[in-house]
Order: structure tokens, then C-alpha cells, then sequence
């Protein structure tokens, strides 16, 4: 296109200093309205430019999308994906401008966090930088807005495409063209943060009295700024479309005191509150695509058509036959087929980067309905949109789901509601108005939410050390804004713990008072963090503070949280979800924080959740801030689940030494020999009991296999025994030893002792067996006609890795039960030459140990593909439906593990 004919645009022909002028003018106001009137005139001046420009034309897109990017860069999260931090710009400036790494300069741009008493721009890292830069930049940049637009867009892209030597590139011409106070506002775009003491609402009202709810309902900044361009022309009907991310309705935190006076004294649903990602889907015929809260697009992951995805291929035929379009939002959540339970999302998962071939797999659970065929439903009431939500698909377990509403009437129920939440382990409860209408980024508008955590006294509580921190930026800036937490080691008896295992960084839960208060007191203390030589006293993971301080100064703190999760971020392999410091410790010692010992305990009781107390009705509860320094609080009463309630063992008498000092966790008896019975006749023997298994526990008693027992078995550190072995330590009064037929699951240890005690039928090496016993060992073991090849070859694996002949060449694929498209290139015909080959290959894979199957189906691992991949699709396809996911690999797998005498790591070889 000629250079003519190329549409000429606002953003063309405005300087980017304009624009930073105007923001620096914004930021130093320090009056509402002189903040506003400053960026009303640089808009009004834009459209003033644009009229002139467009003047007569139709159709014109050119809008202030361009300079409203810039100035609300936080809501162009995808777009403008650079993903570089203020540590990364200050490399480059310290490489661009040849600054000496340990000089004055440089050590300001990499430490902007650190204090240094000449400013009070601590935490700035973009004032830091323009200070750094005023002597050494131009007076005066020479790029307009289009061009920087330009310029910051190829850093996203070539960021998404992993260019590094690209997105340096785009940011060398950026800075090399800009004056020190350009660089500045651009470094705040980078960052995502302006600092300009007006809200994003107020930008939105000044822009056009619509901005903010045509927003709300497409998550589009350049839709709103090219539909609302004319401030006079508004748009009568601003509502949620297809195909167009809107920000969904969102629930106030509710006051269970005032819940029946917030439903208007009228009945409400009670739904489970789901702790997974926040998603909606639209749909129209065999399209499809999924949004997060925060408008992310995630079709990739879940499906654009039912050919592809962790989701649609599943559900597509769910849909009634005529439900051509639709629009609904619900919770993505990852479903667990063997246990038949939902996964919390404090564990090791991510919904929205799940593959194909997890364990684990996706499930849309539906709590709305937004659009059926060319109705929107927006405006409809709850209870109505639940009504059409019912009929709009048939749901499948574990793949699509309708959360199910409870109607209730009172406060009561809504206690009741929370407490079987807590014993069920769920995030809590919502309590929505029936005839409560959809309103996208509205919080509360006839929705709460309840968890355990937002009721005082539900919670276990940890008292836990301050053992590094980190400098603030914003407000914080100058001061410890983020502290790292640990638990001590338990010391010799007599001693003080000296080691301490880092937990969690927690920054949250205290006021800018007590926080101040608590640098104040801690100052003195802190000594810079060296990775190369950390203190002897402190033991990390992965996570390091920027300053330390030794154990013996510093304070406890009291932290809540709502779980404790899996993580190799911190010494002690877990970390604390959503943790919020209550209040400081005073009536302390350092030496007298939580221990490993006591963490272990918690993180066994109720698979790490914190919440382990019911909420009687009729307590006075206090609401969900905290009250700070509080009357003693005596009317609140706080109830133990049934099933975690130690037993009241005072009445028994012991009669026998026989478990002595051994501590037992019964979860369930038997028919006939109830929990309680079982607990009582433990004690008689001298035992003592447990209601969470801890790290002295010698074993869990388990009549069932129940949801604890399974996380139990999950967590694979304590021996699951059947009540039988109980009652013949009771018939004998002896510690009867352990055999196999009483085992639900064995722990490590234990394992390894019976396999060299028993084969693995059960019969013992070495004790005589009677006839029970041997027809017990008889009724496990298989007819030779129940074997199939695929067990054959286990147990011939097992013989070789016992015998330590698992590493010879010619036993590498005996693990793996392989089918080649060799079957499906021989019934297609089309190639000879292909089959042949592939032919070749699976005799060798037969030499080398595989079984190679003829049939694709349940139970194999691999498949193997040639040269011709037509039929890779269909693979995946029939993938899906199989429980046991395999793999499709190259050909050049079996060739290349042959050749090397040792089997290849995989992932490079996937298809």
C-alpha cells in the first residue's frame, strides 16, 4: 500500500510526551477535579484532532484506543503480555548505558526496593530509573503513541514467542528514542501500574457515561473506545454477547447475623462454593469458547470444536438438539474418576493447562445461564434462569455438571449448611437471592459467599517465626512490606529449637500502623540475605528473602489461612493458601513457635485444612474483621465435628500392657464392633488414641475406605490396618504381628519389609502355614487362564528388576504394552513399504520385551506412528475415551532407544 493510501490515525500525529506531560501533570495534582480536568482536556483535545482528521468520512475506526491502552495498561493483560519486571529493565539500562555493575548508579537500579535515606522514592523503581536516566537521555523523544503502540505490541508478541533477542530489541528502540520522563511512563505501562491517584472508574465516567458497563460486558477496551468515541451517542441496550468476554457477577462476603435480614427475610438458595477457576462458555452450534474471570481466552485448552480439547469433545453431545446458542458460567474444576471427588485447587494441578493424558480430568460445573438461542437472560430473576439452566443440557458426571441449589429459610440453615461444608472439606457455602437479576462485576447484588476462615474461631490458627523479609513498593516503600515465616526443628529435650524450616512469605492481614510499629521493632536486626552464604540457622527451598534476621530477635506471628498445600518453594515441602497475619505475638518467646512436628499434625488432620470446628447455632460470632484488642470474648461457643472429637476415656480401667505407650487413630470400625467399642477396648490395652493421624501414630484403623482414609492412603506415610487385626490382638491379648490379609495399605517402610517376609500371594518365607491360611493365599492367586499376556509380562518385569536384570538391552520396552499403526496402515493399503517397515519395527519391539497388540483398547501405553500421520487424530480421539491414558510417539522412539540400548525420554518423540 502506498504511503497515501496508509489511514491516517490520531495516535499518528500525537507525540508520546504529550501524553506523558498530561500523566505527569495528573500525578502531581493533588485535587480530585484538577486531575480530572487535566486528562478531560488532553481527550477533548483528541477529538478534537479526530474530527478534523475524519472530517465527512464513515465508518471511521480510528478511536483513543490507542492512548487508553497506555494510560489503563492493566486491562490490555493479554495483549500487552510483556512479561519483563523491574529487575529485568534494570539489567538492560545498566547493559545500554555501560554502567560499572557494582557502581552507584547500577546498584540503585538493581536494589530500588532498598531505602537509602537520600529519597523517599524507595519501591519506585520507574522514579529511580528517571533519575538514573535525566543526565545521560535526550531533553525530548521523537516517537508518537502509534509508534510506541507499535513498538510495545511487537515485545508482547515476540515475548509470547519466547524471541528474547527481539523483545530486547523493540525495547532498545524505545528507550534509545525517549527522554528520561517518557521513560519513566513507560516503564509504568511496562509494569502495568501508573501510580496516577484516580481510579479506572473515574477515567471510564470522564471518557463516556457507558465506558464502565459496556466494559463490564466485553472485557474490550478498543470495542468500548470506538462504540463510545461520540460522548453524546449513548448505547440503550449494554449486554452480555456471544462470543465477547464479559466480567462475571461476583459475592459479597456475608455476616451469617445478618444473612436472613440480606435475603430480605424471603427464602434463598444455598449452593457449595466450588474451589476451582472461575469460567464461562459460549457456545454457538460446533464453535466454542471459554473465558477466565479476568477475560483470558482459554479454548485452546478446553476445545473449539467437540474435535479437540481437555473439555468439549465430552460434553458437546450433551446439549439438547435445540440449543444451537448458548452462554454459561460456572467453576472449571479437576475431577478425580477414580475417587469420584472433586481436586481442591490448593493441590499440584492447574485446570487450565491440564493434558490430555492426566489422571485427572476436566469438569465444567454450571451455576448460570446467560443466553439460550437469541434470548438473553440477563435481566430474568435467578430462580428462572435456574429453570432454563436445567433444560439447556443433560449432565454427565465428573465431565458436565449443574451445582445444585438448597432452598432454605433461616440463619439455622445456613450454619447447618457451613458445617457440612467444613466436614466435607469444601471452600464454604453462597447464599444467593432467588429473584436476584445478572449483573456482570457487580459484587453482592443479592450473592454472598461464606467460608470458614470469614468466621472467627473456625479456624486453627499457627503461631509461627519471622525469619526474613522484603522491601515494599508504593505505600510500603522504605519499609518491610512481606514477611518469610518458619517452624522450628524440636530441640533436645531441655534445649531451644536452632534450625528453622522456612513455611510461607505472608503480607497481608495488619494495618499500615502495625506495620510500621513492627519494622520499628525489627530494624535493628536485619542483615542482607547472601544465597551463597545463607545463615546455618534458616534452611529455604526455593524462595529466598532479600534480608534476614536470626531467630533469636526476632518476634511470633499469628497467622490464619485456609489450608496447608504442597510446595517445593519452601523448606518444609508446604506452604500456607491464602495466609494473613492476625496479630503479633508479644506474649511469646521466639523459642516457642509451631514445630515441624506440630505442622505435620495439622497437615494430616483433614487433608491440611484448617477448618476443623463447626459453628454452633446461636453463638455470638463476631463479624469478619477482626477485632483489634478486643474484650476476652465469653459468650462464643465453638463445636468439634463428631468424628474429630477425642473420645471420654475416663471411665476405663486398663487391664493389659499389650500396647503400651502406642498411639492408635481409629476411623471406622466394623459390623458389629462400632468406632467407640473399638477405641475403649485400645484403651483397656494400654493405648492411647488419636483422632488425626500425627507422626507417632504406629497405624490408622479403617473399617472402609472413606474419603479421610483414601487421602490417608494418598499421603502413603501411615499403615491402614483392618479392625480384624484389632480383634485378634483383643482374642489373644498379644500385639498379634502383621500379615498381609490384615493390610489395607502399607507405607513405605512397611512394604519393604513384608516383600522379604512374603512373595506376593501372602504366604510367609518362613513361619508354617495352616489350611485357613493357604486357601486365603489359594482364593487371591489366578487360574492360568486369568493370566493375560499383559500380566505375564508384569510379573516377568518384576523378576527382572528383582534379580537386577531390568537394564539389559533386550528387556527395555518389557513394561510397555504397544500397538503400531502398522494394523491401520495394512487396512488402509495405501502404503507397502510403510507396513513393512513398521512390521520390522514391532518384531524388534517383540525382541526387546514389548508386548505389541493388534487391537488399540484399554491397557496400552504406547502407539507407535510412522512416517504417515493421517490417523493421529483419530488416536487422540479414541484417547478420550479410555480412563488409562497412552501415548502417541514417532517411530523414532523404539529406533533410537535400540540403538542407544536405553529407553529415550519421551516427550521429544510425542505427537
Amino acid at each position: 500500500m502506498a504511503a497515501s493510501q496508509i489511514p491516517q490515525t490520531v495516535a499518528s500525529h500525537v507525540p508520546f510526551a504529550d501524553l506523558c506531560s498530561t500523566l505527569e501533570r495528573i500525578q502531581k495534582s493533588k485535587d480530585r477535579a484538577e486531575k480530572i480536568k487535566h486528562f478531560k482536556e488532553f481527550l477533548d483535545s483528541w477529538r478534537k484532532f479526530h474530527d478534523a482528521l475524519h472530517k465527512n468520512k464513515k465508518n471511521v475506526t480510528d478511536s483513543f484506543y490507542p492512548a487508553m491502552r497506555l494510560i489503563l495498561p492493566q486491562l490490555e493483560r493479554e495483549r500487552m503480555a510483556y512479561g519483563i519486571k523491574e529487575t529485568m529493565l534494570a539489567k538492560l539500562y545498566i547493559e545500554l548505558l555501560n554502567l560499572p555493575r557494582e557502581g552507584k548508579d547500577a546498584l540503585k537500579l538493581l536494589n530500588y526496593r532498598t531505602p537509602t535515606g537520600m529519597h523517599t522514592d524507595a519501591g519506585d523503581f520507574a522514579v529511580i530509573a528517571y533519575f538514573v536516566l535525566k543526565p545521560r537521555c535526550l531533553q525530548k523523544g521523537s516517537l508518537t503513541i502509534q509508534q510506541v503502540n507499535e513498538l510495545l505490541d511487537s515485545v508482547a508478541s515476540n515475548n509470547s514467542a519466547k524471541r528474547k533477542d527481539l523483545v530486547k530489541k523493540s525495547l532498545l528502540q524505545l528507550i534509545t528514542q525517549s527522554s528520561a520522563l517518557e521513560q519513566k511512563w513507560l516503564i509504568r505501562m511496562i509494569i502495568k501500574d501508573l501510580k496516577l491517584g484516580v481510579s479506572q472508574q473515574t477515567i471510564f465516567s470522564i471518557f463516556h457515561n457507558d465506558a464502565a458497563e459496556l466494559h463490564n460486558v466485553t472485557t474490550d477496551l478498543e470495542k468500548v473506545c470506538r462504540q463510545l468515541h461520540d460522548p453524546s451517542v449513548g448505547l440503550s441496550d449494554i449486554s452480555i454477547t456471544l462470543f465477547s468476554a464479559f466480567k462475571p457477577m461476583l459475592a459479597a462476603v456475608a455476616d451469617i447475623e445478618r444473612v436472613e435480614k440480606d435475603m430480605k427475610h424471603q427464602s434463598f438458595y444455598i449452593e457449595t462454593k466450588l474451589d476451582g477457576e472461575r469460567m464461562q462458555m459460549h457456545k454457538d452450534g460446533e464453535v466454542y469458547q471459554y473465558f477466565s474471570r479476568n477475560g483470558y481466552n482459554y479454548t485452546d485448552q478446553f476445545g473449539a470444536s467437540p474435535q479437540e480439547g481437555s473439555l468439549t469433545p465430552f460434553i458437546h453431545n450433551t446439549f439438547r438438539k435445540d440449543v444451537r446458542v448458548c452462554i454459561l458460567d460456572g467453576e472449571m474444576m479437576a475431577y478425580n474418576p477414580n475417587t469420584q471427588t472433586f481436586m481442591q485447587k490448593g493441590i499440584k494441578f492447574d485446570i487450565k493447562r491440564m493434558v490430555e493424558d492426566s489422571e485427572l480430568q476436566t469438569c465444567y460445573c454450571v451455576f448460570d445461564v446467560l443466553m439460550v438461542n437469541n434470548k438473553k437472560l440477563g435481566r430474568e430473576t435467578l430462580r428462572k434462569r435456574h429453570e432454563i439452566l436445567s433444560s439447556t443440557f443433560t449432565p454427565i458426571q465428573g465431565r458436565i455438571e449443574i451445582v445444585q441449589k438448597t432452598q432454605a429459610h433461616t440463619k439455622n440453615e445456613v450454619v447447618d449448611a457451613l458445617n457440612e461444608a467444613i466436614d466435607k472439606r469444601e471452600e464454604g457455602i453462597m447464599v444467593k437471592h432467588p429473584l436476584s437479576i445478572y449483573k456482570p462485576d457487580k459484587r453482592g447484588e443479592g450473592w454472598l459467599k461464606i467460608k470458614p476462615e470469614y468466621v472467627n474461631g473456625l479456624m486453627d490458627e499457627l503461631d509461627i517465626l519471622i525469619v526474613g523479609g522484603y522491601w515494599g513498593k508504593g505505600l510500603r516503600g522504605g519499609m518491610m512490606s512481606h514477611f518469610l515465616c518458619a517452624v522450628a526443628e524440636k530441640p533436645p529435650p531441655g534445649e531451644r529449637p536452632s534450625v528453622f524450616h522456612t513455611l510461607c512469605r505472608v503480607g497481608s492481614g495488619y494495618t499500615m500502623k502495625e506495620l510500621y510499629d513492627l519494622g520499628l521493632k525489627l530494624a535493628k536486626h536485619w542483615k542482607p540475605f547472601h544465597k551463597k552464604s545463607p545463615p546455618s540457622s534458616i534452611l529455604c527451598g526455593t524462595e529466598k528473602p532479600e534480608v534476614y534476621i536470626e531467630p533469636c530477635n526476632s518476634v511470633i506471628v499469628q497467622v490464619k489461612a485456609a489450608e496447608v498445600v504442597p510446595s517445593e518453594m519452601y523448606k518444609t515441602g508446604s506452604t500456607l493458601r491464602f495466609p494473613r497475619i492476625e496479630k503479633i505475638r508479644d506474649d511469646k518467646e521466639w523459642h516457642e513457635c509451631m514445630t515441624l512436628g506440630d505442622l505435620e499434625q495439622l497437615r494430616g488432620r483433614a487433608s491440611g485444612k484448617l477448618a476443623s470446628k463447626h459453628l454452633l447455632v446461636g453463638a455470638d460470632d463476631e463479624p469478619r474483621e477482626k477485632r483489634r484488642k478486643a474484650a476476652p470474648r465469653t459468650k462464643k461457643i465453638i463445636g468439634i465435628i463428631d468424628h474429630l472429637r477425642a473420645p471420654d476415656l475416663s471411665n476405663i480401667s486398663k487391664v493389659s500392657s499389650v500396647f503400651e505407650d502406642v498411639e492408635f487413630c481409629v476411623m471406622s470400625g466394623m459390623a458389629g464392633h462400632p468406632k467407640p467399642d473399638l477405641e475403649n477396648r485400645i484403651a483397656e490395652l494400654g493405648g492411647y488414641i488419636v483422632q488425626n493421624p500425627g507422626p507417632d501414630t504406629y497405624c490408622v484403623i479403617a473399617g472402609s475406605e472413606n474419603i479421610r482414609v483414601r487421602n490417608i492412603i494418598s499421603r502413603d506415610k501411615h499403615d491402614v490396618v483392618k479392625p480384624e487385626w484389632l480383634l485378634e490382638c483383643f482374642r489373644t491379648k498379644t500385639c498379634v504381628p502383621w500379615q498381609p490379609r490384615f493390610m489395607i495399605h502399607m507405607c513405605p517402610s512397611t512394604k519393604q519389609h513384608f516383600a522379604h517376609e512374603y512373595d506376593c500371594y501372602g504366604d510367609s518365607y518362613f513361619v508354617d502355614t495352616d489350611l485357613d491360611q493357604l486357601k486365603e493365599v489359594f482364593s487371591g492367586m489366578k487360574s492360568p487362564s486369568e493370566h493375560t499376556a499383559e500380566d505375564l509380562a508384569s510379573v516377568i518385569a518384576d523378576l527382572e528388576y528383582r534379580y537386577s536384570w531390568d537394564h539389559a538391552p533386550l528387556n527395555m520396552f518389557r513394561r510397555c504394552t504397544i500397538y503400531l499403526d502398522l494394523y491401520a496402515v495394512i487396512n488402509d493399503s495405501s502404503s507397502k513399504i510403510e507396513a513393512t517397515r513398521l512390521a520390522v519395527t514391532a518384531l524388534e519391539l517383540r525382541f526387546h520385551g514389548a508386548n505389541v497388540v493388534s487391537c488399540l483398547s484399554e491397557g496400552v501405553s504406547h502407539v507407535i506412528v510412522g512416517e504417515d500421520q493421517r490417523h493421529v487424530t483419530d488416536f487422540k480421539a479414541f484417547r478420550r475415551t479410555l480412563k488409562k491414558k497412552f501415548k502417541i510417539l514417532q517411530e523414532h522412539w523404539v529406533t533410537d532407544s535400540i540403538d542407544k540400548c536405553e529407553l529415550q525420554e519421551e516427550n521429544q518423540y510425542l505427537l
